[in-house]
């Protein structure tokens, strides 16, 4: 229980922030735009590999906050350049004692986005291809700071406005880590936001998201989303943003895994800016 706790309870919000940035809308020729976060992350209890809740002894937590950088490039009218970079700072306990937990650079993303359609500009279908690569070894670090092997993604993505005020975005996407054990993993999720005011300088964003993990080890088992090889995580946020100017917006984001399998139950949340130039 002790080994499984620490190969497995880790922060799985690298990417959470991005999604409420930069969706499926093309960012425009020679535009950019570049996101700093900062994720807290919590999880004591986890969901086995039949999907049934474990309670954790007293004194048991993981913890982590990650600094996190994300940044595009707007190539031409349908085409962006998209990368992004992690530094997780964690802390786990098991039964009150503290543990050995690796703290790093996770894994580096770096990906091409094309925008397929525009219908009146108002809405896009998107498709986006993603290199990554781990900025750590297993043999150092352990595994708790992600695969420790490349990978690539595909997803698609339609996106666009409901009304004046709301937007919506889809996602789905498949993953895959090359490696002989995997995983292969199929992703997907909803967003929809609506501004708050009709200069729409605050608005309210509500999502709800997973992934399906499959590997032809399954004996490795992991209650975090990232690492998980067979299992499956659902969770939810919502989130809020104010535009300061038409360059510069602070988002804070709430989050919960509310269902899974060889995941954990966590929670936490995020704050992050997002500038345009």
């Amino acid at each position: 229980m002790k080994k499984l706790y620490l190969l497995t309870l880790v922060t799985f919000i690298m990417h959470c922030s991005t999604q409420y940035v930069y969706a499926g809308w093309p960012i425009g020729k020679y535009r950019h735009i570049f996101t700093s976060s900062l994720t807290y992350y919590s999880s004591k209890n986890y969901w086995d590999k039949n999907g049934k809740k474990v309670i954790t002894p007293s004194g048991t937590s993981f913890n982590a906050l990650t600094i996190g950088l994300y940044g595009g490039v707007g190539i031409s009218r349908r085409l962006d350049l998209l990368a992004s970079v992690a530094y997780a700072l964690q802390n786990s306990k098991f039964g009150g004692v503290t543990q050995s937990t690796p703290t790093g650079f996770g894994d580096a993303t770096l990906g091409l986005s094309y925008n397929i359609a525009a219908f009146k500009y108002k809405r896009f279908l998107s498709v986006q291809g993603t290199v990554i690569a781990p900025l750590y070894t297993v043999e150092r670090a352990g595994n708790t700071l992600g695969y420790g092997v490349l990978g690539a993604e595909g997803k698609l993505m339609y996106s666009g406005e409901i009304s004046s005020k709301a937007y919506f975005n889809i996602e789905g996407g498949y993953r895959r880590y090359f490696d002989d054990k995997g995983p292969n993993q199929i992703l997907g999720s909803i967003t929809i936001g609506t501004a708050l005011d009709d200069r729409k300088k605050n608005q309210l964003t509500f999502d709800v998201g997973g992934l399906k993990s499959y590997s032809n080890n399954e004996n490795l088992i992991s209650v975090n989303p990232n690492l998980v090889y067979n299992g499956y995580y659902v969770k939810g946020g919502v989130s809020y943003g104010h535009k300061f100017t038409n360059k510069f917006s602070v988002f804070g984001n709430a989050f919960y895994t509310f269902a899974g399998q060889n995941a954990p139950q966590g929670y936490g949340g995020t704050v992050f800016t997002v500038f345009k130039f």
